[in-house]
């Protein structure tokens, strides 16, 4: 009795003390799980913390969690919208139904949902963001969403300044093909017209219509220049100067020209610092940005200039990231209290051929020549408007390193100087041939013509003496220009030529100016003006 009841003893021990070992062996596993649990919460607390996305539960369309960068992009304090519907984010109830249509219908179709909207914060301003969605339980749909959002604002951002940069490149390419081919004729037209004006006295009747016709067409290079100017196909020449002289030039303009109903106001900083442009391309922007100021104000208004010293900071470029470089800038400030744009007309005002007036009223081109001015000078430009509020353009210049303006003298105006010289023209265009040659042997010079660079090879070499000055185009069929040039300067090393171009002076054209020629001159050139080069060149030797 005593063994079987010291047998009934140890074994209940036994049981005992392993009924113990499991219970203490489950606490350890129980703290040890709880312990992962706590780490993995914060972890996931920290991730989601960190998180640059938006993350929140939807139940029901109302918001039952949200993680802190959730309310930093809406702009509400945390935890003060938990149970609150979500349709105070959408700027109305069709926005707030079509992207609960879209993801419900995502969700269903794949499990994980994408729509893209515009989100109102609690300011009232709105961003661009992307929505990511799916179920909280794939087996439950009631238990929720998890919701992700993304700002994209700045990839919108970046995406319409590239979609303006190719527009521009487009309209660029096509000018470019299209510019010598046209500068010829308007070559023809202002040419025919100078040579019947050369006949005429102020007095006839027909001297003015014949003014007109020659205006038109300059009117019409000036629309090729234009075009290659925003497109970036046409080199700037620019250089030191201050942007307060040029305003007061095109102050003095427009003052002329803009109704006395508007007041033209300039504020402008004294000691205003340089900058490196291009003064026709400066009288360009001021012009254009001042005439659309006086069509918007039909019933009078004030047209403002101003221009001020500013730093832009790093802050400034975290909210302006298209802009250009952190550093010192001259700003130039042009505001009407005109009838102002809508915000669908201000995102389309740098579209080239864009415009708002009426047929024949304006080309389009103004805004966009504005935009890729400013690019082209390594500068910015930022537009306000609103209507009846009125517009507001600044526009940022990089200041100038070394802050010096050269001013030149202005050259007193010189009379057409002739002489008894021999010059070679050279065009695959039989008009411009016969008005530069008509031209020429106006003022008593002896002018040979030859329609391709092949003809002029084997007109100059059985000159005697060679001819000289060749005036001579690019843009021909066959040998072309550059390279009858280098074959001119073999057979006569000391050979004048001026390079004639419709094309702008880059690329394959400034490639032909470096090789040896004297002087390059665009079309459609006003002949007087060719004269006068050709007296210069001539003289120097």
């Amino acid at each position: 009795m005593l063994l079987r009841s010291n047998s009934v003893f140890f074994a209940s021990i036994i049981i005992l003390t392993l009924l113990i070992f499991f219970l203490i062996t489950n606490i350890v596993t129980r703290r040890r799980a709880e312990k992962a649990l706590r780490e993995s919460q914060e972890r996931m607390k920290a991730i989601l913390k960190a998180s640059p996305v938006g993350i929140c539960l939807v139940v029901n369309r109302k918001l039952d969690w949200a993680n802190e960068e959730m309310y930093r992009m809406t702009g509400y304090e945390q935890c003060s919208r938990i149970g609150q519907s979500v349709r105070i984010l959408y700027p109305d109830d069709k926005e707030y139904n079509r992207v609960g249509r879209e993801l419900y219908a995502g969700i269903t179709k794949t499990g994980i949902s994408h729509v893209e909207t515009r989100l109102v914060k609690r300011d009232g301003t709105t961003f661009d963001c992307r929505i990511q969605a799916c179920n909280l339980d794939p087996t439950d749909p009631a238990k929720g969403q998890i919701i992700a959002l993304t700002d994209i604002s700045k990839t919108k951002l970046f995406e319409a300044q590239l979609l303006q940069a190719c527009k521009m490149e487009a309209v660029g390419t096509l000018a470019g093909g299209i510019s010598h081919d046209f500068n010829n004729l308007l070559q023809a037209i202002m040419g025919y017209t100078q040579l019947l004006l050369l006949k005429q006295s102020k007095e006839d009747p027909e001297f003015a219509q014949l003014k007109q016709i020659e205006k038109s067409a300059r009117r019409g290079g000036e629309l090729t220049r234009r075009l290659l100017t925003f497109s970036r196909n046409v080199e700037s020449k620019p250089k030191p100067l201050n942007l307060n002289n040029e305003i007061k030039r095109a102050y003095t303009i427009l003052k002329r020209t803009i109704p006395k109903m508007i007041d033209i106001e300039l504020i402008l900083e004294d000691d205003l610092k340089s900058i490196n442009a291009d003064p026709m391309q400066m009288e360009q922007i001021l012009m254009n940005l001042g005439v659309n100021s006086r069509d918007a104000m039909p019933d009078g208004g004030r047209l403002i200039f101003e221009t001020k010293n500013v730093v832009l900071d790093e802050e400034y470029f975290k909210t302006n990231p298209t802009a250009a470089m952190p550093g010192e800038y001259v700003m130039l400030n042009i505001a009407d209290t005109g009838c102002g744009m809508g915000k669908e007309t201000m995102e389309h005002i740098y579209e080239p051929f864009f415009t708002t007036k009426q047929v024949g009223k304006g080309t389009g081109l103004g805004l966009a020549m504005v935009y890729g001015i400013v690019e082209s000078h390594g500068g910015y430009i930022t537009s306000y408007s609103k209507p009846d509020e009125g517009t507001n353009f600044r526009i940022y210049f990089p200041v100038l390193k070394e802050d010096i303006e050269k001013q030149a003298s202005e050259k007193k105006e010189e009379e057409i100087q002739g002489g008894g010289e021999t010059i070679l023209l050279v065009d695959d265009e039989e008009a411009v041939l016969d008005i530069a040659k008509g031209m020429l042997e106006h003022f008593g010079y002896t002018a040979i013509t030859a329609e391709s660079g092949e003809d002029a090879i084997e007109i100059f070499k059985k000159s005697n003496p060679y001819p000289d000055l060749v005036i001579l185009d690019v843009g021909m069929p066959g040998m072309g220009g550059h390279k009858c040039l280098k074959e001119l300067l073999k057979i006569y090393p000391e050979i004048k030529v001026i390079i004639a171009s419709g094309y702008s002076e880059n690329g394959k054209v400034e490639k032909t100016v470096k090789s040896g020629a004297a002087w390059f001159i665009a079309k459609p050139y006003r002949l007087t003006g060719m004269l006068k080069k050709v007296r210069e060149i001539l003289g120097s030797g």
